[in-house]
């Protein structure tokens, strides 16, 4: 098939840029041409990816009969200016979607997160009359779509669509709403297959190299991505997505200070970014804490090179607690055990994992009940430092369960045959339709 793809992507950060690179590269291993439309070079902090020259060949590839081409939006510059002020990011994504059905055959149109790429896809695919699929993400579906002037137009893509493909828990609605039942399935794999990349062995990342990459830039964009002091000798704890209470950020903090205060040799390497809202409420806690010496803060990565972060790190903190979107899957702890990372989880997330049942507190993670109990925290993670071995340990056995949750992951597969589906018929197949609770939560 050739396929058009509108979304996130690298050089843009998160979950579905994530989900997004890999669907468009694991369709193309299957032997179709994928092409991926996107404002992803438009992105700016703290959104974007600090991108080296080597990884930049990795988002078009050719894989046998198969490929990834990705079309990019481009800033005009004043040219594009316009009353009131803002990027015209829908009109871009549109028109290079048309252009794209114009100069050739395409057989149907994904698009994933619906502002603005499933807009894009609806206008693309009306003006066109090629199927389009559509699939929601955590944030669109459980904040945007509630908003008064989002709903009209949301419900209208979501009931023109050729399917939808979203959360177990957001079926319902969409039902509600007037999509038919027979176009509307929960999402296609449990998870993308994380096994290739991420493994106990492997880089580590240099961090005193990447930042002379940063300082090397032409440009100074991301210099301002680094914060803080890297000090060699301590032992790191990692964090990495996105920063903010319900992220349990401010207790990881206090737990760090009551360790410095008490003279550990302990630091946080932090690869993750706040809400604009929040007027640098992370650095300006660091600082009135004394903890500049102990944290330092570096731009995201790509995916690709997460593995490197969690090597890099003694343990890895997943702390969400009381997090206001429910279904979404906390990908990050996932990522740490596959990789035989010391995994720091709050109960909440790791509830949310596959066979959580599975995950034991002291035999192949850490777990913590009350991420606001700072002494209890702090001692968990002291924990971690004092006794390495069992650490080691730890680690061994987050992999073996890392690797128990891939089996059967045939990603993917499930999309590639609803995908079929809808370009053969026109709507999903009754083998493709799934409207099981129990799979797997959403992306944020």
């Amino acid at each position: 098939m050739n396929i058009c793809i509108f979304g996130k992507y690298p050089p843009i950060q998160g979950g579905v840029s994530m989900r997004t690179y890999w669907v468009a590269h694991g369709l193309a291993k299957l032997g179709h041409n994928v092409h991926v439309i996107t404002n992803a070079k438009e992105a700016t902090l703290p959104y974007r990816m600090f991108m080296r020259e080597e990884d930049w060949p990795r988002c078009d590839r050719q894989y046998g009969a198969g490929s990834v081409t990705v079309h990019w939006t481009e800033s005009y510059g004043r040219r594009q200016w316009h009353i009131p002020d803002g990027t015209p990011f829908l009109t871009k994504l549109a028109s290079l979607g048309l252009e794209l059905t114009r100069k050739q055959t395409v057989d149907l149109i994904f698009s994933y997160y619906v502002e603005p790429y499933c807009i894009a896809g609806h206008l693309v695919a009306q003006a066109s009359g090629i199927p389009h699929v559509v699939r929601t993400a955590g944030s669109d579906a459980g904040r945007l779509w509630r908003l008064p002037q989002f709903g009209a137009l949301y419900d209208h893509i979501f009931k023109s669509a050729d399917a939808v493909l979203c959360s177990p828990s957001v079926i319902p609605k969409m039902i509600e709403i007037g999509v038919e039942t027979a176009r509307v399935t929960s999402n296609p794999e449990k998870h993308v297959n994380l096994l290739e990349l991420f493994t106990p062995d492997g880089p580590i990342l240099d961090v005193e190299l990447l930042r002379e990459q940063v300082l090397a830039e032409e440009s100074d964009e991301f210099r301002s991505s680094l914060f803080g002091k890297f000090d060699p000798s301590l032992s790191y704890f990692g964090i990495y997505g996105k920063l903010g209470k319900a992220k349990g950020t401010y207790s990881l903090l206090a737990a760090l200070k009551r360790m410095a205060d008490q003279g550990l040799p302990v630091g946080l390497l932090v690869m993750a970014h706040e809400r604009p809202a929040a007027h640098d409420a992370f650095r300006d806690y660091v600082k009135d804490n004394g903890l500049e010496g102990r944290v330092y803060q570096l731009p995201f990565l790509p995916h690709w090179r997460v593995p490197e972060f969690i090597r890099r790190c003694v343990a890895v903190g997943c702390l969400e607690q009381d997090f206001p979107i429910k279904f979404h899957d906390p990908v990050v702890a996932r990522e740490v055990l596959t990789c035989g990372g010391c995994l720091v989880g709050s109960n909440e997330v790791i509830q949310k994992l596959p066979d959580a049942r599975k995950l034991i507190d002291g035999h192949n993670c850490i777990i913590v009940n009350d991420v606001n109990n700072i002494e209890d925290l702090e001692r968990r993670m002291t924990s971690v430092i004092q006794y390495p071995d069992r650490v080691q340990q730890i680690r061994q056995r987050a992999r073996q369960y890392g690797v128990e949750i891939e089996t059967g992951n045939t990603f993917p597969r499930r999309l590639e045959s609803i995908l079929h589906n809808v370009v053969e018929n026109t709507r999903l197949s009754p083998k493709t339709i799934r409207h099981d609770p129990a799979e797997s939560l959403e992306l944020v």
